[in-house]
């Protein structure tokens, strides 16, 4: 999926943020895919790593509410599910038990694409597709500060506003609100469920820690 490629940052920050998409497609396999994806959910459920997930379908993510037992029920009538982690060995862990569970179900990560890659062939599976960013082009000095964009790219279709981001960021920065309220607070308007808070935590923490040594400078 194309929306999650633009994700912000450095290298060190992407090793720790990895999209996953179970996709049907209509006409080939939608019809009769719930059982296929409850069962590409339950093994999703199983890792300790997961950080967030839903489908636009679902109108929200596990972040903003989404139980998952009750969303389990909905696939039915879904097209997919998706979901975001922090580890790259979760994303080995599952691409192989979902190569064992066989389900003719599309699956697409977004990370690193070398680290992406490797972990395929390490697991005996070869891409069928690759999609890379080519970063943003054009005026970029109206774009927001990196910091901003960090945590707004983690929401591919934009419902993370700009503004909202740096209201968290200066509540985080003033001690009104924890890195992780933040986080969480900001992952509510992405349904999808790929915006990842530990990340965005971490991101928040650096910031109100480096505010602090300013000061105390």
């Amino acid at each position: 999926m194309s929306h999650a490629l633009h994700r912000h940052g450095t290298v060190a920050q992407l090793q720790n943020d990895y999209t996953f998409y179970a996709r049907t497609s209509r006409y080939v396999n939608r019809e009769g895919c719930g059982p296929k994806l409850r069962k590409i959910l339950s093994i999703l459920l199983e890792e300790k790593s997961l950080v967030n997930f839903g489908s636009s379908h679902s109108g929200k993510s596990y972040e903003a509410g989404l139980n998952p037992e009750e969303y389990a029920t909905t696939l039915d009538k879904a097209y997919g599910v998706a979901a975001c982690f922090s580890d790259k060995e979760t994303i080995r862990s599952i691409l192989a038990k979902l190569k064992e569970a066989d389900t003719g179900i599309s699956i697409v990560i977004s990370g690193l694409i070398d680290e992406v890659v490797k972990i395929a062939k390490d697991l005996g599976l070869k891409p069928h597709t690759a999609f890379l960013s080519l970063g943003v082009h054009g005026k970029k000095a109206l774009l927001p500060e990196d910091r901003v964009l960090q945590v707004t790219t983690m929401c591919g279709h934009g419902q993370v506003a700009t503004r909202l981001t740096k209201a968290v960021m200066d509540r985080v920065k003033e001690g009104k609100m924890t890195p992780e309220a933040g986080a969480h607070l900001l992952a509510q308007p992405c349904p999808c469920g790929i915006f990842n808070t530990r990340r965005c935590a971490t991101i928040l923490e650096a910031y109100r820690e480096e505010a602090r040594a300013g000061s105390a400078s």
